[in-house]
């Protein structure tokens, strides 16, 4: 991978942050949720990387192992314990943060509407910045 510019590193570190403001409130809803969860969507094949997540990643200096391909798609997330994700948020794909199921978008939902909508508009910023990152990822 190419060298990121001082921008792109810069947008991939606002990125980290605020996906370490989002956890929190996730995790928080996550733990009442999933534990209970008889369909558990954190399938492998969720949990592998696309190239927006690769450029994140390099942005930020770090490698990511290889994928790999021999492991059932609908199996078990690589990354998933019984204590769910060993990643730290940032550090997962995408997809990751921004798929809620049924029951987890209704918890959300349901908590305090003034903590809700404060992380409506974070996750918001969250999905911006990412797009400046990839938009600057284009024209390196």
């Amino acid at each position: 991978m190419l060298q990121p510019s001082p921008e792109q590193t810069e947008l991939a570190l606002e990125l980290k942050e605020a996906f370490n403001v989002l956890s929190p409130f996730i995790e928080k809803h996550t733990a009442i949720v999933c534990p209970d969860c008889q369909d558990i969507c954190c399938k492998d094949r969720h949990g592998r990387y696309d190239s927006s997540d690769l450029f994140f990643l390099g942005a930020l200096g770090l490698d990511v192992p290889p994928d790999d391909q021999d492991r059932d798609p609908d199996g078990s997330c690589r990354h998933i314990t019984d204590k769910g994700c060993f990643l730290e948020r940032w550090m997962r794909p995408f997809r990751c943060t921004h798929f809620f199921c049924a029951v987890l978008l209704k918890s959300l939902e349901n908590e305090n509407a003034k903590l809700y909508r404060t992380f409506v508009d974070y996750l918001q910023y969250l999905v911006h910045t990412r797009e400046k990152l990839l938009k600057a990822s284009q024209s390196a």
